[in-house]
């Protein structure tokens, strides 16, 4: 199997029980090859947010810091996400959540398959080296 980030939504999907094609390979990878699965501090951060009770944000953080993150030089990242953002918009593709370029540029950069349930990374993917699973 190869690098991959699964997105906030595949991980939202996962946590409610929804069967999808996202939320059955986090669920092979997560079983099979886990070592291949990688965070990125954005969607740690926006799962984490979105948790309802103490519990589940308690189990859910001591489970994510057993996996993989992307050591990353943000001053670089920042730039160049915002650049994948500049040149998008100049292009009339609009996206909706800036950070969903944040996450796209890690992917790019590490060359990982990110895995996602959001429509702005389809546009991304579109109109650059990004890629999805679809």
């Amino acid at each position: 199997m190869e690098i991959a980030i699964f997105d906030t939504s595949v991980w939202i999907d996962f946590s409610k029980g929804i069967k999808s094609s996202g939320t059955i390979l986090l669920k092979k990878y997560l079983n099979e090859n886990i070592t291949a699965l990688y965070l990125t501090p954005t969607v740690i951060q926006e799962f984490l947010m979105g948790l309802r009770t103490e519990n589940d944000f308690m189990t859910y953080k001591r489970y994510f810091e057993t996996l993989n993150i992307f050591e990353l030089d943000w001053k670089t990242v920042s730039i160049s996400s915002a650049k994948l953002f500049f040149d998008l918009r100049k292009m009339v593709v609009t996206i909706k959540k800036s950070t969903d370029c944040l996450i796209a540029q890690i992917a790019i950069d590490k060359n990982a398959l990110l895995v996602h349930n959001d429509s702005d990374f389809d546009f991304i993917a579109q109109n650059s080296e990004l890629r999805v699973y679809v």
